[in-house]
Formats: structure tokens, sequence, C-alpha cells
């Protein structure tokens, strides 16, 4: 009877019988959330820190959700033009709001005034090129933001103003398994550098309740991505990520959290 239940045992432990994790899709509505990026990579031979912190809020919309963005603050210890460039190239996004339209599998499908938003990122853009020094890296970065915004496509533009807030949403209405591990293909590069390609694995590595953490390995040309992400199975949402990416000799490291604001 003993080795009976030991082999039941067994048979219910075996990842070949793991259930697959429904990742759903319920953010938290009318709360506002704290989405903080750091990044550290090498600037002139130092290693450097730039923080971004944002301030979000879902609100429900009919089948989907009204997504709330807005840039609080910048900051980095990275020298002269590092920091220069990085202050030039988000600074006229603090203080404005991005009202982003998701559907009801969390897909960002518009911005709902993105006309608004474009025309305050262009005049600061303008001012910046005007009042900064001719030829600095604040004013070459300006003047290289303003030349994107102009040649993008309307997707392209939305592509570019929701690409902080994607890795979020990475995970929504999926289904993860930590029996078979999934594919992953895709690009990854510095800010402002050179993306290559990247391929490997993610393994759901823990599940606790409604907390998944998954890890990916990738692999490419000279390149090597870790990824850890902290999920909620309920929200949907990615918590924590974290990332290092190797690139030839320079490494970049990158944490991500959301949390309630007071929290």
């Amino acid at each position: 009877m003993k080795r009976a239940i030991a082999f039941l045992s067994l048979v219910l432990a075996s990842p070949a019988l793991a259930v697959p994790v429904a990742i759903g899709f319920a953010p938290p509505t009318g709360q506002d959330l704290l989405y903080r990026i750091e990044q550290h990579r090498p600037v002139d031979g130092r290693d450097s820190l730039f923080r971004a912190d944002r301030i979000l809020r879902f609100e429900k919309a009919g089948d989907g959700y009204i997504l709330h963005v807005t840039l609080r603050s910048l900051d980095s210890d990275a020298p002269g033009a590092g920091a220069d460039a990085y202050r030039a190239a988000l600074s006229p996004l603090i203080g404005v709001e991005h009202r982003f339209r998701l559907d009801s599998h969390g897909k960002i499908v518009g911005l709902d005034n993105i006309d608004d938003v474009r025309a305050t990122m262009e005049k600061a853009l303008n001012a910046m090129v005007a009042r900064a020094p001719e030829g600095s890296a604040g004013q070459r970065t300006a003047k290289n933001v303003l030349t994107l915004l102009d040649g993008l496509t309307p997707e392209g533009r939305l592509a570019l103003l929701s690409g902080e807030v994607q890795p979020l949403l990475l995970f929504v209405d999926s289904e993860v398994d930590d029996a078979r591990p999934r594919g992953v293909r895709t690009m990854a590069g510095p800010p402002l550098g050179r993306a290559v390609a990247v391929e490997g694995n993610s393994v759901l590595a823990a599940h606790d309740g409604n907390r998944l953490t998954l890890q990916e390995d990738l692999q490419g040309a000279g390149a090597h991505v870790a990824m850890r992400y902290i999920v909620s199975a309920q929200t949907g949402l990615v918590d924590a990520q974290e990332r290092t990416l190797t690139l030839g000799p320079q490494t970049l490291t990158e944490k991500r959290s959301l949390t309630a604001v007071g929290k």
C-alpha cells in the first residue's frame, strides 16, 4: 500500500502531467500604480544609472480598458552627453498623459489623445533644439526624435509611444506550462543602439498561487539575454522584470517594477 501511495505521489508530481496555467487580464482599476524602470549600462567606461518613473491607472471602457500613463520623473548619473541624450529623448514627455486604449485581450489598439501628445512633444523638442548648444548631444537627440516622429506611420508612432508599457502586457491572455518550455524569438539591443536577433526558451520556474515566475535564456550573434518575470495570473500584468543583456564586451542590466502608489 505504501509503495502504491509513493507511486501515486510521483505521478501527481510529474512535470509531464502538470496542468497549464491560464493568465487572464483583470488589471486593478481606479488605482494609481508606480511603474519604475532602472537601467545600469556603461557610459564613458563607467557604470551609469538611468531611471524613469511613470504613474499608471487603468479604467474600464466597454469590453476593454483605458490605460492612463504619465511620465513623472527622470534621473541619471551618467557623465556629460550620456545623461543629456537620455533627458533630451524623454523629458518632453514629463507630465504628458497618454490615454492608451486596450482591447479585452490586453492589446494596445490606440492612443486616444495621440494628436495632443505629438503636438506637445514637438513643441518641447523644437524648443530644446533652439536653446541647446549647437551640435550638443541634447540638440542632436532632439532633432533625431523629431525626424523619427515625422517619418513614422500612425502604427509606428503608436508602437514608439507605447514601447515602455508593452512589457507589462507580455503574458496577458496566454497560457504557461512548466512541462513544456516555450520557444522565444525577439530582438535585443541597447537603447538607441543596433538590435540583434536572439532566440531561446521561456520556462515556468515557480508557481505560487497567482504568482508566476518565468525565466528566459536567449542567444544571438554576440548577444546573450537573461530575463526573469514575476507575473500575476489574475491581473495578467508583469509586476517585476529583470534583464541582463550582454552584447560583446558590454553588459546592461535593467529592473522594472509595478507597485501601488504609497506602498
